[in-house]
Formats: structure tokens, C-alpha cells, sequence
């Protein structure tokens, strides 16, 4: 008797051990919240456009880098950026974004106010060809921005709009966002080559 109940306790506890494996997170998650592997997370970092956050919970979650969506009130955000005219005109709004100083936009490499100057010239160039505004420069935090003061203009995020829709993390050297008046968007988030923001406005332009 003594021996079969404790047969039936060892059996019960087996099978605890193993309903709990089942069950027992990864601490890695997709862009869903779904539990996946360290291998298939880190799989996606390495060959696809993803970026690896804290989750939150002490664990991390994939987010893709090339964010592409709808807006229910694209308006708003032309509006706050004082681009109300651009909005009625069909212009697009293009927002360059500043996360704050990290280990990318204070080393110094490819990132001093002289490059900066060329390529928002390049960034002129391309919204009068593609219709858009002039590009808005905006932080969710000014520290490290002093190397621009009197050659680029940046403002606070109002409210922290765009960082509350758009850049919802501290995403590494910068991020860009091109919005459409038909609320249509897309943007990449992270250090990303400047060719992208045009190619950026040329899928909105055609409607991809």
C-alpha cells in the first residue's frame, strides 16, 4: 500500500515537472507577444529587419524595424508640426527623430553637423520632388544636440505624439517616419541610410 501511493506521488510529480515545461516562458517574444526560441529571436535580429527590446517583464521582444500602418487621424500630426497647409495641399509629412545621446548618434562617425547639412539638403531635394514638407526635426530628449545649434533646428516631440505612435522605444541612432494625408505611413526605426527616407515617399506616392 505505502509503496504504491508513494509510486502514484513520484508519477503525479513527473507529471508536474512536465506540464510546467510545457508551460514555462522563454523569456523571448515575437512582435505579437507570442512566446518563441532564443534561436528563432535571434534568427530574426540577425537576417531580418528586427531590433530585440525588453519586454517589460525581463524577458525581450522582437519589433520590426520598418514599421508600415494606417492612421486613423493622420491630420493631427501635420497640425501639431504646424504643417495644417501642407495637409490640406496633399503634401506628405516627413519627421526626422531624435531619441536622446546613446552609443550611436555621440560617436562622432558619419554623424557630425557638417554630414548632417548635406544630407538635409539632400532631404530638401527629394520632398520637393516627391511632394512632401520640409523634413521636421524632432527629440524625445535634447542631450547631445548641441553640435547642431544654429545649423539644424530641432524641436520637442509635442506631447510625445510621434514617440507615442511611431517610436515607442529608444531605438538606436534616430528614426524617420514619412506620413501621407491619407494616413498611410512608413518609416524605419534605428540608424537606417538616407536613400530609404526617398524610398519611403516614393511607395507612399504610389500607394504600396
Amino acid at each position: 500500500m505505502v509503496l504504491n501511493v508513494i509510486r502514484i506521488i513520484w508519477l503525479v510529480g513527473i507529471s508536474l515537472v512536465a506540464l510546467s515545461s510545457s508551460f514555462a516562458q522563454t523569456g523571448y517574444k515575437d512582435e505579437l507577444g507570442r512566446e518563441i526560441s532564443r534561436e528563432y529571436f535571434e534568427k530574426q535580429i540577425l537576417e531580418q529587419a528586427y531590433f530585440g527590446i525588453p519586454d517589460g517583464e525581463g524577458g525581450k521582444m522582437l519589433v520590426h524595424r520598418m514599421p508600415v500602418g494606417l492612421l486613423d487621424n493622420p491630420e493631427i500630426f501635420f497640425q501639431e508640426t504646424g504643417n495644417e497647409q501642407a495637409f490640406r495641399e496633399g503634401k506628405m509629412l516627413l519627421v526626422i527623430f531624435y531619441p536622446g545621446k546613446d552609443g550611436c548618434n555621440s560617436s562622432g562617425q558619419g554623424n557630425n553637423a557638417d554630414s548632417f547639412q548635406k544630407e538635409h539638403k539632400t532631404l530638401l531635394k527629394w520632398a520637393e520632388k516627391h511632394l512632401a514638407t520640409e523634413p521636421v526635426y524632432l527629440y524625445a530628449n535634447p542631450s547631445g544636440l548641441e553640435k547642431y545649434q544654429g545649423k539644424i533646428s530641432y524641436k520637442p516631440d509635442p506631447d510625445s505624439l510621434f514617440q507615442k505612435q511611431f517610436f515607442k522605444y529608444p531605438y538606436p541612432c534616430g528614426s524617420f517616419v514619412v506620413i501621407h494625408p491619407n494616413g498611410a505611413f512608413r518609416g524605419i526605426l534605428g540608424g537606417y541610410p538616407l536613400s530609404q527616407v526617398e524610398v519611403a515617399m516614393k511607395k507612399l506616392r504610389k500607394g504600396e
